[in-house]
Parts: C-alpha cells; sequence; structure tokens
C-alpha cells in the first residue's frame, strides 16, 4: 500500500492550469496535498481543474494571479494560507514563450517568485520561527537554458538560464550553517 507522502501539506504551484503546471497539481493533490494554483487567463481551464481534484477527494483552489507581479503573488500566497493553513510547498512553474529577437524586447525579469524565501511564505500564516525546518522551493526551469532551439527564442533562452543560476546561488544563500 503506498501512503499518501504530501497527507496534511499545503502547496501552491504558478501556473498551474494546464500542462506541466497542471500536471504538478494533479500529483500534489493525488499524493495528499492541499493545493491551490495560479493562472493568468485559461480560468476554465483552472475551473476544470479544481473540479477533476476535487472529483477525486483532493483540495484544490484556483488564483487568477499574474506570476511577473510580486503584489499578486503576496496575495496568492495569502490566500492559499487562509483557504489550507501553513504554506509547505512553493512551485514556480509559471512561465511563457513569447517570441521575438533580442533587439525587440525591453529586458524586466523577475525571478518568479523564487525571491519569497521560505520565511516569508510562511510570515502570511504565522511568522518563520529559527528552528523550524525549512520548506520546498521549486523552480521549473527548461534545457533552452543551455540550448536556443530556434529564432525568436534567445530571451526566453536567457531567463532559464538566469533561473539556474538564480537557484544555485538562493541554494547557498538559505543554506544553513554548519552546526559546531
Amino acid at each position: 500500500m503506498q501512503t499518501k507522502s504530501f497527507k496534511g501539506k499545503v502547496a501552491l504551484v504558478t501556473g498551474g492550469s494546464r500542462g506541466i503546471g497542471a500536471g504538478i497539481v494533479r500529483r500534489l493533490a493525488a499524493d495528499g496535498a492541499s493545493v491551490a494554483f495560479t493562472y493568468s487567463s485559461s480560468e476554465e481551464k483552472a475551473l476544470q481543474l479544481v473540479s477533476e481534484v476535487e472529483s477525486t477527494g483532493g483540495k484544490a483552489l484556483s488564483l487568477k494571479a499574474d506570476s511577473a507581479s510580486a503584489e499578486e503573488l503576496r496575495a496568492a500566497v495569502a490566500r492559499t494560507t487562509e483557504a489550507f493553513g501553513t504554506l509547505d510547498i512553493f512551485v514556480s512553474n509559471a512561465g511563457i514563450l513569447t517570441r521575438g529577437t533580442i533587439d525587440t524586447y525591453t529586458l524586466k525579469t523577475r525571478p518568479h517568485g523564487s525571491h519569497q524565501r521560505p520565511c516569508r511564505l510562511r510570515r502570511y500564516s504565522g511568522g518563520c520561527p529559527t528552528n523550524e525546518r525549512r520548506r520546498p522551493i521549486v523552480l521549473i526551469g527548461s534545457n533552452t537554458a543551455i540550448r536556443t532551439a530556434f529564432p525568436g527564442a534567445s530571451v526566453y533562452s536567457m531567463t532559464k538560464a538566469a533561473l539556474t543560476g538564480l537557484v544555485r546561488g538562493a541554494a547557498i544563500d538559505l543554506a544553513r550553517a554548519p552546526s559546531r
């Protein structure tokens, strides 16, 4: 018998209404987590996914939010914790491939929620005691971080390469000092 490995956990998935994000939502819910997820424009797909998860006994909540907006992400975290309790898992999955050559872009990038430290995410539901274990933050990347596959994808590739560097740096920044 397989146990529900995330029973009693609360997760938030950005960009969770379709594709990889919806797969992540389904898996977390199947493993017992209460899952909130954001969507930007596909409300119908979001509502269908909530219905699907709930029909199998899971808990899901869809939230309209732009993952490029720190304010909307904070609101999504707050609404998740109001509905389900302390946030345990954050999956930054949202991403859109907008095609265009490098000369057509104004570069304004955001780290899509990863700048919200695990403690900051929990602050919306009761603070961050120093002795509490860290919560996972999962960032979804792409193989385009190392290979641009077609013309017009250079900026998307750049953001995914930056995400790779961000994850490596965040791992160092957020690591606990060894006990002495």
